[in-house]
């Protein structure tokens, strides 16, 4: 079954033309902001990728709600020029953004400014860019903005997130990433499911690093992904459990097939919680 596991993994995994349309399309975003806030040649770092394109524990097939999550370090006197407004400067910095984006992409292509960020629609089977302006600050954290209830600036840290992520996943020689791949096609495939990926993802550290802190060594996938889920439906509320335990039920069943020899049956169950 492990085999089937790898092959599952490599068909979700984006292809290289997939991953050159993320590159394109974040770059064209970011290379109009560079020209409209800075002078000179186009300058990559003032941009950060974070979220799930940054981690790469993305998936296909894209969906209408996977975007690429990008930041874009504004310079300082345009976050002082909305700061002084007596009203929502956060909202009008997304706008200024939003209007900005709209000189480069025709009608065809959405924008919209909302609570933190900027979200570029492109066409279907293209990627998305969340857009997200911010304030580079000297211990390297963020000021961003959040246009709602009046407005107001948020402290954030991606890159503690990114080096979280990055210390499990070479801890345990990759499984992070695996797993974390794996039960975002789980997502995909529960519709009726709320469960937030960056909730999701730090699920995964936690159980990890309490059962599988050097990663899986001889341990099949299929044992792997039963224990994710026997251990999350000891520690989820309501909402959640229920999603949680049908998995778990269907994992455990596949897991009785490929004890008796049935890989055909014991498939057909993990089709059932991935798709």
């Amino acid at each position: 079954m492990d085999k089937n596991f790898t092959t599952f993994i490599e068909n979700i995994t984006l292809t290289h033309a997939q991953s050159e349309d993320a590159l394109k399309k974040y770059t064209g975003v970011c290379k109009k902001l560079y020209d409209t806030y800075y002078t000179g040649s186009y300058d990559e770092s003032k941009k950060l990728l974070f979220g799930s394109y940054k981690t790469k524990t993305n998936v296909r097939p894209l969906t209408a709600d996977q975007d690429v999550d990008v930041l874009f370090k504004i310079p300082q006197e345009v976050f002082d020029k909305y700061d002084a407004y007596e009203s929502n400067g956060q909202a009008a910095l997304l706008q200024e953004v939003r209007n900005t984006l709209k000189e480069k992409y025709t009608t065809t292509d959405k924008i919209k400014a909302w609570g933190k960020v900027v979200l570029v629609n492109f066409a279907e089977g293209h990627h998305n860019v969340e857009l997200l302006p911010a304030l580079e600050m000297e211990d390297n954290t963020f000021k961003i903005p959040n246009s709602e209830n009046g407005g107001s600036w948020e402290i954030f840290n991606p890159r503690k997130e990114i080096a979280k992520f990055n210390s499990s996943n070479d801890k345990t020689n990759g499984l992070t990433r695996e797993l974390a791949k794996m039960l975002k096609a789980w997502a995909h495939n529960t519709s009726s499911m709320s469960y937030d990926s960056y909730k999701r993802l730090d699920d995964v550290i936690s159980f990890l690093a309490e059962n599988y802190s050097v990663g899986r060594g001889g341990t099949s996938y299929s044992k792997v992904v039963f224990d994710y889920f026997d251990y999350m439906s000891n520690c989820v509320d309501d909402a959640l459990k229920s999603h949680i335990d049908t998995a778990l039920a269907r994992a455990r069943k596949a897991m009785e097939y490929e004890d008796i020899s049935q890989p055909k049956e014991a498939t057909q169950e993990w089709r059932k919680i991935f798709g």
